[in-house]
This record gives C-alpha cells, structure tokens and sequence, in this order.
C-alpha cells in the first residue's frame, strides 16, 4: 500500500495496555499510530464493535485448504497460507513432517520460495517437525523416516533454503542431540522437545542446552507419573519452556489444557493449529506428508492404525476454543496466539502487537472469534469486513 494511510476504527482494539475505542493508524507497512481520537487523512474503515487484535501466528501448521507443506511445489505452501489468512492467521511456520533429509531439504527450498508472496498469510520460515525423532513416540509420522542425530544432515538442513529453517522438533534423549542442540541454536533456530521418550532429566538437560518449546504438550510423549515426571513434568517446571496448546478438544481434554496453563502462567503457552491439508474441507482421504489420513466429523486420523494425524483446527477457533476451555479472557487469548509466539521467534519487537512502530499485522474478528479481515504488513489479504 506504499505511503498510503489507512485508518480502522473499533470499539475493541487490542493493545499491550488494554482494550480501548479509537483507531489504528498503518502506513508503510507499519502501525504508525494507535489512539482513542480520530487522526485526519488516508482511507478510514469503520469496523464498529468488531475486535482489532495483533495479527495471529501459528508456528506448527502442515497444510490447509487440501494444500499441505511436504511438497516441492512454493505454490502449494502459498495456498496454504492463503487458506490460514481467511482464518486471521497473519505469520506461519510451514511445517513439515518427517521426511528423508533430500525431501525435507526440497520442502525448504520451497518454503524459503514463498518468503517473498504477499496474498496471504506471510510464511516466516519453516518448522521441521523431525527426522531427529524417537521411534518409541511416532505419533502419526513414519518411524521409518526417523534418524538419529547426524551433524552432516543437520548442517544440509540448516543451510537448505538460504537458512528457511526458523525451529525444529526433536528428541532430546538420542545420541548426540545435546550437541546438536547447541548446534542449531548457534545458527538461529529455536528448538522445541517433542516425539520423545525422554525422563525427566534428558529434558532438563535439553532445555538447559537451549531448546525452549515443546511440541504439541501432551501428545507424543510418556504420560505424567509422581515417581517419573518425564519429559512433561519437565516443560511444565521449567520456567524457560514455551509449550504448544492445540485447543480441539481431540489432542487434549480442557481439563488437561487448563492444567498447562495454570502450570506456565500467561505468557509460557502459546496456541497452534497443527493443521493438516484437510483443515476447511469436508470429511474424506487426504495425506499428511506421504500418509494417507481419514477426517471424519472433522477428526483426522491415520488410516492404518487410527492414530491422531494433524488436526482440521484453524487459529481463529483455537483462540475461541481456548477462551471456552481455560476461562480466559479474549485478551489473553489472543497473546496465547500472537504475543508468545512472536516472543519465541525472537519477533517480539515487531509482531504479536497493536503498538506504534510494529508492522501492521492485524486480525478481525466478530463476537464469535471468526475471522472477518486480515491484515498483513498493511495490506488486506482477506477482508476487509463490509461496512
């Protein structure tokens, strides 16, 4: 929109000091003011009592809209996007399911392709969710596809995509992955504890070895026990680590969910979709990666053996789950989807807020929590909402 201003108007506006009545001002790709008295020039939208919030970001989403991210093909990753910007998704890490390392390296390439489109959600790098993953905890994934820590693979992994790589899921308990973990830090890439058998000490030490997420909290590791607190025990005691909610009440009961979050506080979770190219379409077969997946009454599951594959979760709905689930406020539900995630992606000082000098990622929403325009670096890319 270059110089252009643009002005919207709510009654709920949400900003770092509280919901207010006012107006945003963007220009240039930035949030160039946020006030509760009208400013003068440019375009003005009014958009009455429908909430402005900091534009949403999901940092695990495989697919969407019958487009998913183990592919070779950009334009299928920017369909994906697309489909998550109609649901107030603004940034997202395309994430992957374990592959062999030339596929995954093929899937980066791809995804660094897309860095640059601007017709739907922006794709700010990609999550490897493996191949560094224990076959003990395969989840819906190919244990086949699944190695142990190899510096050589990590570094083609690293390098792939002009550096695509923005987090990995891994398991912290194979050999090798403390100084792997070092390794990836060291070139930028947040690293998040997950498909692991891990105890409660090998997760210690990953985390004091830098990791600071888990993956999908809950799902694909060994359950809570007051003798072996495990690898859950673990990311929910350690202050340092941010951990996944997806809130569809199929990947975790509310009463579990509500656990995770007394034990983490207001800013130690963070919402995702886990999304699979069958999230916005009708129950059938799709593929998650190279697997064939079943979704019925919006439930996706493997085929083979009917183990939990992805989810058809969007983030506007995880974001009204969340409030229905945990008893929070939309307020803070909102930081569960834009705040902590930006903050673990070393974004937090331009994105996950409605503040002045932050890019103008925004997301509107009605009074039910769905998405009715989206704003990406100032530009709708879906939306707006009529008048």
């Amino acid at each position: 929109m270059g110089d252009r201003a643009l002005r919207l108007r709510s009654e709920r506006i949400v900003t770092p000091s509280g919901t207010i009545s006012g107006e945003v001002s963007i220009r240039g790709g930035r949030i160039e003011a946020v006030a509760t008295t009208p400013g003068t020039g440019g375009e003005v939208i009014e958009l009455g009592r429908l909430w402005i919030v900091p534009g949403l970001i999901d940092v695990h989403v495989h697919g969407g809209g019958g487009a998913q991210c183990n592919t070779s093909d950009p334009d299928e990753i920017a369909a994906v996007a697309r489909f998550h910007a109609t649901h107030g998704t603004t940034g997202l890490l395309a994430t992957t399911v374990a592959a062999s390392p030339d596929e995954l390296e093929t899937a980066l390439t791809a995804i660094a392709r897309c860095a640059s489109d601007t017709s739907g959600a922006a794709v700010l790098g990609a999550h490897l969710e493996g191949p560094f993953l224990s076959p003990l905890r395969p989840g819906a994934m190919d244990p086949s596809t699944f190695i142990e820590p190899d510096r050589l693979v990590a570094d083609g992994l690293i390098a792939a995509g002009g550096g695509a790589m923005r987090l990995m899921t891994l398991a912290p308990e194979l050999p090798g992955a403390l100084e792997l973990i070092a390794r990836l830090v060291d070139a930028g890439v947040v690293v998040s504890i997950g498909h692991s058998d891990a105890d409660y000490n090998e997760a210690y030490a990953a985390v004091r070895a830098g990791a600071r997420a888990a993956t999908h909290t809950f799902n694909a590791m060994p359950p809570f026990h007051h003798r072996e607190p495990g690898i859950l025990g673990a990311v929910l005691d350690l202050d340092e680590v941010s951990c996944e909610l997806i809130c569809d009440g199929v990947h975790a009961v509310p009463a579990a969910l509500r656990l995770v979050h007394r034990a983490k506080g207001a800013t130690g979770v963070r919402l995702v979709t886990d999304a699979t190219g069958a999230a916005g379409m009708a129950d059938g077969s799709y593929r998650l990666g190279a697997a064939e997946i079943r979704v019925s009454d919006g439930c996706a599951t493997l085929v083979k053996n009917g183990a939990i594959a992805g989810s058809t979760l969007t983030m506007d709905r995880a974001v009204s789950n969340a409030v229905r689930f945990l008893g929070v406020t939309v307020e803070e539900a909102i930081a569960f989807a834009s705040a902590n995630p930006a903050r673990l992606l070393g974004l937090g000082d331009r994105k996950g807020a409605i503040s002045p000098g932050m890019d103008a990622d925004l997301t509107v929403l009605d009074d039910e929590l769905r998405a009715r325009g989206t704003v990406v670096a100032g530009t709708w890319v879906y939306g707006p909402p009529p008048a």
